[in-house]
């Protein structure tokens, strides 16, 4: 019993369908739903995957060629260099309200899964028995480094380019 203590068991209240009643028609429906919950965690989680790849990468590799005062800069006068700080800064702040809401989606996913494992009668599953988070360790600490790190780069390049430093 030792090894449940770390994982989640605990399901929601909601019952995946709306009269349950254990015939194969029930278990046949509950196992496709959980098939097309599973395909779209997988989803989620791909999609989290590249932005945690493609955010800090093209902020980085941006910041870089707009503002490393080489040959390519001689083309960006302060005033685009500003103009792009800013959208760099915008898009940086809807991907994160993008990965806020497919957080959310995921973590339903996951309280979904989990009730229809139970439903199944899974005792530990993909979704039942995950291990909880503890600590530094969590999605959420990551989301904030990383996302964290991009937008301190782009307030600083905006706040470089109307000093004019």
């Amino acid at each position: 019993m030792a090894d449940r203590e770390d994982r989640a068991y605990k399901t929601t209240d909601l019952s995946t369908l709306l009269a349950y009643k254990g015939t194969p028609e029930d278990r046949d429906l509950l196992l496709k739903l959980y098939e097309q919950t599973c395909t779209t965690w997988r989803m989620l989680v791909d999609v989290r995957f590249k932005l945690f790849a493609l955010v800090p990468t093209i902020s980085l590799v941006s910041l870089a060629t707009v503002f490393s005062g080489g040959d390519s800069t001689k083309y960006f006068s302060p005033g685009l260099r500003l103009l792009f700080a800013i959208l760099g800064l915008a898009a940086t702040v809807g991907l994160l309200v993008y990965e806020l809401r497919n957080s959310q989606l995921h973590d339903d996913l996951i309280s979904r899964g989990r009730k229809i494992e139970d439903e199944l009668g899974v005792g530990t599953g993909v979704f039942r028995g995950r291990k909880v988070a503890k600590g530094l360790i969590k999605h959420d600490n990551a989301t904030v480094l990383i996302y964290g790190a991009a937008l301190v780069a782009w307030v600083a390049s905006i706040w470089t380019s109307a000093c004019g430093l």
